[in-house]
């Protein structure tokens, strides 16, 4: 009866793994991946399978379980088969697998890692297996089957991806994200330097360099102290993080302000400096971090130089940025010391004006004050170009419904913003003391009380008025329009 064959040997803890380049869908993309660009970086489980759809899948994958691997944000998982993209793909899709999924059409990584053998039917297939890669590239846990349906015990990968913790990993980690902080330092001495000599595009440029480095180093100081077990290196990469984040943070602000000031707007980029103090002064108060090369690591104990741990404790965070910097250098290394900026212009350029800027609403409540007139003195529309638009106001109001009494009402096309009534106040609008004034002045009985009518009466009161009353009171609205024009020429 024919018999399973083992190619080769299968790989074994402690070993270093073959290096391999696949195509894979990563994301229902397809691309390439290649170990080389996750070792050092993550903790990496390869999970070889035997192919799409196999005997193990039902409800859920065979691949869910060490799915949800990737949801540690130190650990990746990389699915290896026989299949091609393709299937690989609809595979992906049908069961919202997160891994990337790579294509060993040939089994020559299978073979590499000696998972690969010929079952009793001469097929040419692929064990399921696990190997579990620590930072330092090297297999710390590998498991393997050839039943179909058997699927990868959780727990012992767990426990070996908790195994590979510890300091040796987080100094490893912690020496990443200091390398990540040194860079975005030094962009961001350069981008303070430009920032005081007003070189706002290079400054906003050098600011998000720094920033992205600065998040970079946030992120590998926060994963350093996930791995670390030292109670000291704890307390001094939760530091670093500390420190990296507000310099993200100001570095952040910085550019926005940098922005701002290269548009001319000096208002906005004064307020966005100002956000940037803050984490400023967050960074201020925190010593630099510790230089990875004083931390030792050996037998799984740890040793820090005593002469950083003094240095430490005497020099502030700015005086150690400035000791790698040559005296008198732009920006004095990085002072974090912002003084507010302003914007010089030409005597014929004019910024906005902030205080009151030329909203709708602000343009509605000039059209409101003049309807719609242009009005060239600053002080606004003169009395004689009020009453003659609320004269042609007057012709395009229509009789309103009733409204309850003591209502004030104010429509008439399209209503004011609150504001524009705000000096003369409520009483001194179309249908309130204008009213009354023509009942004053026409001899009519009426009730004047400088309110707005309400109900019919006031649609009632202006029928009533006839065509000679009318031209009455344009005679004397023109009389009194005829006096003021007298005055101003006198004046004049």
């Amino acid at each position: 009866m024919p018999v399973a064959v083992q190619f080769s040997p299968m790989l074994s803890p402690g070993e270093q793994p073959p290096a391999f380049t696949l195509p894979a869908v990563v994301e229902s993309d397809i691309e390439t991946v290649s170990l080389d660009e996750y070792l050092g970086d993550r903790i990496v489980i390869l999970a070889f399978y035997p192919g799409d759809f196999n005997p193990a899948c039902g409800e859920e994958s065979d691949l869910d379980e060490l799915d949800l691997f990737t949801m540690q944000p130190d650990v990746a998982v990389i699915g290896i088969a026989p299949d091609t993209v393709f299937s690989h793909r609809a595979f992906a899709e049908e069961y919202d697998l997160a891994i990337p999924l790579a294509a060993d059409t040939r089994g020559e990584v299978a073979s590499a890692y000696g998972v690969d053998f010929e079952d009793e039917h001469g097929q040419h297939l692929a064990e399921r297996a696990v190997f579990v890669i620590d930072l330092d590239g090297v297999v710390q846990y590998t498991w393997s089957t050839r039943d179909l349906r058997k699927v990868p015990p959780t727990e012992p990968i767990q426990r070996a991806v908790g195994d590979i913790g510890g300091d040796r990993a987080a100094v490893s980690r912690y020496r990443v994200a200091h390398a990540h902080y040194i860079e975005g330092r030094r962009a961001f001495t350069s981008a303070m330097g430009e920032f005081e000599d007003h070189d706002w595009m290079v400054s906003r440029s050098d600011f998000e360099r720094a920033r992205e480095e600065f998040t970079t180093a946030t992120d590998q100081f926060a994963s350093a102290g996930r791995f670390v077990d030292d109670d000291r290196l704890s307390e001094h990469f939760e530091r670093a993080r500390r420190k990296a984040n507000a310099l993200w943070q100001a570095a952040d602000w910085l550019a926005e302000a940098a922005d701002a000031f290269s548009s001319g707007d000096g208002e906005e980029g004064n307020a966005y400096r100002s956000d940037a103090e803050s984490p400023l002064e967050t960074a201020r108060d925190l010593a630099e971090p510790l230089d990875p090369d004083d931390i030792t690591v050996e037998d799984d104990e740890i040793t820090i130089d005593p002469d950083a741990l003094e240095d430490d404790d005497t020099v502030s965070a700015m005086e150690a940025i400035r000791s790698g910097m040559d005296e008198g250098a732009a920006a004095g290394g990085v002072d974090l010391e912002l003084e507010e900026v302003t914007i010089e212009t030409d005597d014929d350029d004019e910024l906005p004006d902030h205080d009151d800027p030329d909203t709708e609403t602000a343009r509605r409540m000039r059209e409101y004050a003049g309807a719609g007139m242009e009005i060239d003195d600053p002080g606004g529309a003169e009395d004689d170009q009020i009453a003659d638009a609320l004269a042609e106001a007057d012709e395009s109001i229509e009789p309103a419904d009733a409204t309850d009494e003591g209502e004030a009402k104010t429509d008439a096309g399209e209503q004011p913003p609150d504001g524009s009534r705000g000096q003369n106040g409520p009483a001194e609008t179309e249908g309130s003391d204008r009213p009354a004034q023509r009942e004053a002045e026409t001899g009519h009985e009426s009730e004047a009380t400088g309110e707005t009518e309400t109900s019919d009466t006031a649609a009632d009161a202006e029928a009533d008025v006839t065509d000679e009353e009318i031209e009455e009171i344009a005679e004397e609205l023109q009389s009194q329009s005829d006096e003021t024009a007298a005055d101003d020429e006198r004046s004049e």
